[in-house]
């Protein structure tokens, strides 16, 4: 049986995106950078934001590129797609590089582009990948008009 898990409201530094994650849980920012871990834990979230001032990001073309950084090439087949509630476009993936798990989630929505990456020294279980699986569906892209 599982706790009932209570979770703390979080905003960009730029006030791009908000998301929330567990009360348990701390967060470090490192030049404008988040990264959300369980101090318990062995791994960390990572969430970055980037505007594109050009028009709307092509997801395929930046996970590949975030992917090549990691010798990993991009494959269509172990690429889930979807959009959330909120309109975002996603692309997910999970993959091993240097020994270590890494999950992989970007998020668009018109000029915005939301990256978070997971990695660890080990694969979470059922109760983490619930967590993170909370955290990233939690994210919600702020318009500023």
């Amino acid at each position: 049986m599982s706790l009932k898990l209570e979770y703390q409201y979080y905003k960009s530094p730029y006030g791009w995106y908000s998301l929330v994650y567990p009360e348990f849980w701390e967060t470090e920012v490192i030049e404008g950078i988040p990264a959300f871990f369980d101090p318990e834990g062995t791994g960390a979230l990572l969430v970055s934001a980037f505007q594109n001032l050009e028009g709307e990001y092509h997801l395929q073309t930046e996970l590949a590129r975030f992917l090549s950084q990691h010798n990993v090439e991009y494959e269509e087949d172990s690429i889930a797609k979807f959009t959330n509630n909120e309109g975002c476009n996603i692309l997910a993936c999970e993959f091993i590089s240097d020994n270590r798990f890494w999950m992989v989630y970007m998020l668009s929505k018109k000029d915005k582009l939301i990256v978070c990456s997971y990695n660890s020294d080990e694969s979470p279980d059922n109760e983490l990948s619930t967590i993170l699986t909370t955290i990233i569906s939690s994210i919600k892209v702020i318009e500023h008009e």
